[in-house]
């Protein structure tokens, strides 16, 4: 099992280059009244802990995915497996956590299907020896293809949302396999939440109802629009009928720092290749759990200039550049009769996710100690644990791949 930190090595590589050098360092900053601050920021692929007193600032950076819950932080990265043939590729991901004081992690999710085929495909080919899949004589088509892949897409408190697909095409096999789906689970247990775990029954109910009439409404549109002679409905009224609503394939988001539930609903297309229609998300009652979650997430301004978090001592403000691919970070004090109100952090790669604010309660030796081996790990293991795998002719690289959507930036024309 190889674990792989929060980001890929192409995307650190992108993330590298547009983070300021200040940003990449653990070095005192100083500055005059600066306000006392501790907090996790989660932009772009990484996580950025800042660190703020009266003897200057500190930042560091590290591609990990860090939640918290009741005051404890967790952990969440992928790890992955298989083994490279000349005439057959698996490879399989995993989804884990970790509570930092903890040397134990859980396991989320996986799925047994390229690690069954595996195995029955070594059985049935004893004398097949495995191939280094870079070597650049490696064959780029083998017959036998079984791959998957964990996509992370949000997380909330709790909660972390994330749609896993497989391909399978097994030579001589049974017919191929291509599906997908999106789930929520508790990071704490590996629990996969249901609609009512979420946000109990009665909302639960309503929320379905709702995903429902939003799922007739799009494919009555479909339908409309390719009387009406427009191509691509044409083209995707064929595959309609094969997306069937599951009330179990959604995951969960926010709209204006309120919860929200994003459907998806699996289909496929004539040749059985894995097809997604993602419904609108639905506006929820917030649960109780929510009141944690809320603070930690960006607050946009009505123009889309900036986004910003608030904290009782101060302010931490993003104002995203031209192109919306960056947002230059600042510390702002309340309540301070300085001369000087405003301090730059980093500038990072946007989108913005969550901010965890550290100071309240602070955190203790122990918790801090914890914090800084992590941080430490992932940084060590970025680029060096990535697993290789064949590119292979029409068929999608399925490697683990992050991708949290929530809080980016369009600028407005």
């Amino acid at each position: 099992m190889t674990r792989r930190p929060w980001a890929g090595l192409g995307a650190v590589v992108a993330f590298a280059a547009a983070v300021t050098a200040a940003c990449t360092s653990d070095t005192p900053r100083s500055g005059d009244a600066l306000p006392a601050a501790e907090f996790l920021f989660a932009a772009g692929d990484s996580t950025y802990w800042v660190r703020s007193s009266g003897e200057g600032m500190r930042v560091r950076s590290a591609p990990i995915l860090l939640t918290q819950v009741d005051g404890r932080l967790f952990e969440v990265f992928l790890a992955d497996d298989g083994a490279e043939y000349p005439d057959a590729s698996f490879a399989t991901a995993r989804l884990w956590s970790r509570a930092l004081q903890s040397k134990d992690s859980t396991l989320l999710f996986a799925d047994s299907t390229v690690m069954r085929e595996l195995t029955a495909w070594r059985k049935a080919n004893p004398a097949e020896a495995e191939i280094d899949p870079n070597d650049e004589e490696a064959p780029d088509d083998p017959r036998t293809v079984v791959h998957d892949e964990i996509e992370i897409i949000d997380v909330h408190g709790p909660y972390l949302t994330f749609e896993h697909l497989l391909n399978a095409d097994i030579d001589g096999g049974p017919p191929h396999q291509h599906r997908g789906r999106r789930y929520v689970v508790d990071v704490r247990s590996g629990h996969l939440a249901t609609l009512a775990d979420l946000l109990g029954a009665e909302e639960a109910t309503k929320v379905m109802a709702q995903a429902h009439a939003s799922l007739t409404q799009l494919t009555d549109s479909i339908r409309q629009a390719s009387t009406s002679g427009d191509d691509r409905a044409s083209a995707a009224v064929g595959t309609l009928d094969s997306f069937v609503f599951d009330s179990t394939s959604f995951g969960l988001t926010d709209l204006s720092r309120d919860p929200a539930i994003a459907f998806m609903v699996p289909g496929h297309s004539a040749d059985g290749e894995a097809l997604a229609l993602y419904l609108p998300p639905i506006g929820v009652k917030a649960p109780a759990w929510w009141g944690a979650v809320r603070g930690t997430l960006p607050e946009w301004s009505t123009d889309s200039s900036r986004v910003r978090w608030e904290r009782a001592a101060y302010d931490v403000v993003a104002t995203p550049s031209a192109d919306g691919d960056a947002l230059a970070l600042v510390l702002r004090a309340r309540g301070l009769t300085t001369s000087r109100a405003e301090w730059p952090v980093a500038t990072v790669v946007a989108p913005a996710y969550q901010l965890i604010a550290l100071e309240e309660p602070p955190l203790d030796s122990a918790s801090r100690a914890a914090l800084a081996r992590a941080f430490d790990v992932s940084t060590a293991l970025d680029g060096l644990v990535q697993r290789a795998a064949r590119r292979l002719p029409g068929v999608p690289l399925f490697t683990a791949r992050t991708l949290l959507r929530r809080a980016s930036y369009t600028p407005r024309p």
